[in-house]
């Protein structure tokens, strides 16, 4: 553990306890891509012995049990995370440029944050964001080969005949899914297959 606690200060400020020090060890093994640390304790009486100190909480706020005291910190660590340059609603289409990296408070998003912004490429958000919050990894999902309420293009398939024309998709759908596509022109909904990248196919 002592060990833990020297190599962790070579990236950020000395603790100034060996409480503290623990409770900075458990952090990193949490989050280690922190890289600085700011850490304040709401008592100032914190013994200097640790004998019998445990961590009991991680986060934003963390406790350390002394005996049958509890004390509380709190903490804030700070590293290269990637947060968004717009509000997004869920369902929405990402790419590169809906990212930013930037030195964030990563502890207090309280999630795996996505660390690279090309990694949005390809996504869609699950829930909302905000500009400049943190995006975390479970907050954006794979974006489905049709996505609901887009406009994809529709291909007729017959024994003499093949036409192409638009509908606009009403659910989710992966290759093979059976879907519900609107006609924007006559409101007539009817079922198509996920052929492709917002494509879909009626076959006769």
């Amino acid at each position: 553990m002592i060990f833990g606690v020297l190599a962790m200060s070579l990236a950020t400020t000395e603790p100034t306890s060996a409480v503290e020090g623990i409770l900075r060890a458990r952090l990193l093994e949490r989050y280690p891509a922190v890289v600085r640390w700011e850490i304040k304790s709401f008592s100032t009486d914190v013994p200097a012995t640790f004998a019998d100190a445990k961590v009991v909480q991680l986060g934003a706020r963390s406790a350390v049990q002394i005996g049958r005291r509890v004390y509380w910190y709190s903490v804030a660590g700070f590293a290269q995370a990637v947060s968004a340059t717009r509000t997004v609603v869920p369902g929405q289409m990402l790419n590169t440029g809906d990212g930013q990296l930037a030195e964030s408070n990563i502890v207090a998003a309280n999630c795996d944050p996505v660390l690279d912004p090309t990694l949005l490429n390809g996504k869609r958000a699950r829930k909302a964001l905000r500009a400049n919050e943190v995006i975390c990894a479970a907050s954006v999902e794979p974006r489905p080969l049709v996505a609901r309420g887009e406009e994809i293009v529709v291909r007729y398939v017959g024994p003499k005949v093949s036409l192409t024309t638009r509908g606009v998709a009403q659910n989710d759908g992966i290759a093979g899914d059976s879907l519900l596509v609107l006609n924007p022109r006559s409101h007539d909904l009817f079922r198509a297959i996920v052929s492709g990248s917002r494509e879909v196919t009626i076959n006769e």
